[in-house]
């Protein structure tokens, strides 16, 4: 087995480390992970259009009866994957 190789779990670990600190740095607390629509606008630096054309190209959401809410983590993920 080559020990230059990082596993699976390995990188899981670094991951799950690495948003860990994240929260932490930037002092993200976990009920304030989920965002309204003009919350996650103002999280992002955009306008209310510019989230609209992000959505379409995959900007993740949740909806739930017709409410929508952003997961911070997951739309951190998801920019950071377009770089």
């Amino acid at each position: 087995m080559n020990d230059d190789i990082i596993t699976k779990q390995d990188l899981h670990d670094i991951k799950s480390s690495i948003v860990d600190q994240l929260l932490s740095a930037y002092n993200i607390k976990l009920e304030n992970r989920y965002l309204a629509k003009k919350d996650t606008c103002k999280y992002l630096k955009i306008s209310n259009n510019t989230l609209d054309k992000w959505l379409l190209q995959g900007l993740p959401v949740l909806r739930i009866n017709g409410i929508m809410r952003f997961d911070r983590i997951a739309i951190d993920k998801w920019l950071s994957e377009r770089v």
